[in-house]
């Protein structure tokens, strides 16, 4: 593993990783699966391509039309006047007409029909006067209207998507079009998760004094389903020792990726520390951001490890900003960069210079189209409601102090994950 470098530029934290260092840490550490699999294709999504997929047809496959109209053969229109034709014949979509197109004459045509041979125009039916099997049709049309061309979308040996593409719904339609029927593509993270704590009980069990409901394995639970990968839930794990550690070591046996919460700092439980010592390569950081300040990272054996901390809305937080991308890298998915905004602050927000506030946020449009958001309240790291109200991060700068109502701030907004 990488050797991590702290960060020595921040004045009051010197000993802490800023969030780009340790996004760079992790991206440092982590390969990509590399073993693969040949699925249907109806199977195959939420998957990555191992393979660029080349298509073997032309799509359009045949000139087709684009309208509902009449094919024409656009020599036949007059240069100064309207001109009659008479038509002779349907074209249907999987029905095309198989007849010949003499001058003056045309045909009747539905949205994606194939067009008859002679003809080189379709005019749409709103601009045709028809009578009986006569249409009256004006000079203002250009020859080619509203044809479409084989291999218009897709040409016959282009590469139609490209390894490491992860498949959409769009892309099963795109590989149905040109005929294919199964895929290679790379096998699915497998993420073991736990949560470690003596208070801690699992939903069903009687709170004793001091005793707390595990909320973050289900919000792991959720984060992760919608990061498409295959979970192993493995409870809560009492603070023993060797418990944790035979935990440990058998999931990074199985696993591709390891998530405990709670524990992440090193002063929580110092025997979490030395299994990691022991059986792996981590790095306990100090984080210069809130919530989240403490995290655990490295390996065991060659299984990445991810500790975070114990507070619910650190998890998610930590989860949103560092476990989403490694595991999209772990995918041999290219991650890409989340996506900021600028909005209007709708009230005053208290911070302390020295870490970067990630404040959960209601973003929102005004009727005249200003984009504002407003804090969901409380803001501490115990407080789960604010992430159940929130839709996006308000970003605020790790120097910054207090923000008054009106600035303007960066705004992260919410992928799906959350």
């Amino acid at each position: 593993m990488t050797k991590q470098t702290p960060c020595y530029d921040q004045k009051n934290n010197p000993d802490m990783l800023t969030v780009d260092q340790t996004l760079s840490n992790i991206h440092n550490n982590i390969k990509r699966i590399q073993t693969t699999q040949t699925l249907p294709i109806r199977e195959a999504l939420g998957y990555v391509l191992a393979e660029n997929v080349i298509s073997g047809i032309d799509v359009p496959p045949h000139r087709n039309s684009a309208m509902d109209g009449y094919a024409i053969i656009h020599n036949d229109l007059s240069s100064t006047d309207s001109t009659l034709l008479k038509v002779i014949g349907s074209s249907f979509a999987g029905t095309p007409y198989q007849g010949m197109v003499a001058p003056g004459e045309c045909v009747r045509i539905m949205t994606g029909a194939m067009m008859p041979v002679d003809c080189d125009t379709v005019i749409m039916q709103e601009q045709a006067e028809r009578d009986d099997d006569v249409i009256t049709v004006k000079n203002e049309h250009d020859n080619g209207e509203n044809v479409r061309h084989p291999g218009e979308d897709i040409k016959k040996g282009g590469v139609v998507l490209e390894a490491d593409k992860n498949i959409s719904p769009a892309d099963l339609g795109l590989l149905s079009s040109i005929g294919i029927s199964e895929i290679k593509t790379y096998r699915k993270p497998r993420i073991a998760f736990f949560s470690t704590g003596d208070e801690l009980k699992s939903l069903g069990e009687t709170l004793g004094p001091g005793d707390i409901y595990d909320s973050n394995r289900y919000t792991l639970f959720g984060m992760l389903t919608k990061m498409d990968v295959e979970l192993m839930d493995l409870g809560v794990i009492a603070d023993q020792k060797d418990l944790i550690k035979e935990t440990l070591t058998n999931a990074a046996e199985t696993a591709d990726m390891v998530i405990t919460s709670g524990g992440a700092s090193v002063g929580e439980a110092d025997f979490i520390s030395e299994i990691l010592t022991e059986i792996g390569d981590v790095n306990f950081w100090k984080i210069a951001m809130k919530p989240g300040k403490p995290l655990a990272f490295g390996h065991i054996n060659q299984t990445p490890f991810f500790g975070l901390p114990g507070n619910p809305v650190s998890v998610m937080a930590t989860c949103y900003l560092f476990v989403q991308p490694a595991i999209q890298q772990l995918k041999g998915i290219q991650a890409e960069s989340q996506l900021k905004i600028r909005a209007k602050l709708g009230n005053d927000l208290r911070k302390a210079p020295g870490r970067t506030d990630f404040q959960r946020g209601i973003l929102s449009q005004t009727n005249t189209n200003e984009i504002t958001v407003s804090t969901t309240g409380m803001q501490g790291s115990h407080i789960l409601t604010s992430m159940s109200k929130a839709n996006c991060f308000i970003v605020l700068p790790q120097d910054s102090g207090n923000i008054n109502k009106g600035e303007m701030v960066e705004v992260l907004p919410f992928n799906d994950i959350i």
